[in-house]
């Protein structure tokens, strides 16, 4: 018994400190991949799957846009400072309906979006040696020296794992 509360006690503190209390979920939507949020505020940053007859559109397989909750909720382009250094979704490779992605503010995860008939269009990544379809991202983000130079310490990602479906969240730290 005292085995089992104490892993019931470190699965509550654990899930408590990947919590992110109070934050506005964006409304889920058919073509939505993920979103991702930060510790900042609650503006939040949306991928959507761009799908025309069937097929993502390999002009512009994704569209990135942002959801300013700090100004009343008003849906936003990303600016393109956000699109070359943070937010935007950089393709690498391209195939019919498979498309390798990073993130511009990292090269070190890749992001593959897929679309058949059967699932419709999700987006899945590898992390910590887990591959697991994406829901969300939150990055906790630290000032710098007097207030400039803000960096992401760490991102949770929030998904399914690939092959069993299982929800899971995967920690990486940022060096």
């Amino acid at each position: 018994m005292k085995i089992i509360f104490t892993f019931f006690y470190t699965f509550l503190i654990l899930y408590s400190g990947f919590a992110q209390s109070n934050y506005p979920e964006p409304e889920k939507t058919a073509t939505r991949l993920f979103y991702i949020q930060h510790s900042n505020n609650h503006n939040t940053y949306v991928y959507d799957a761009n799908i025309k007859g069937g097929v993502i559109d390999s002009n512009q397989p994704i569209n990135e846009y942002q959801i300013a909750y700090a100004d009343n909720g008003m849906k936003k382009p990303l600016t393109n400072t956000q699109k070359k250094l943070a937010y935007g979704m950089v393709l690498q490779e391209s195939q019919h309906n498979l498309f390798k992605f990073r993130l511009a503010a990292s090269g070190k995860i890749d992001f593959y979006l897929k679309y058949t008939a059967n699932t419709g269009a999700r987006i899945y990544v590898t992390v910590n040696r887990h591959k697991m379809y994406l829901d969300k991202m939150f990055v906790q983000l630290k000032e710098g020296y007097f207030g400039i130079n803000t960096n992401a310490e760490y991102v949770l990602f929030y998904g399914k794992d690939f092959h069993t479906g299982k929800a899971i969240i995967e920690k990486v730290y940022i060096d």
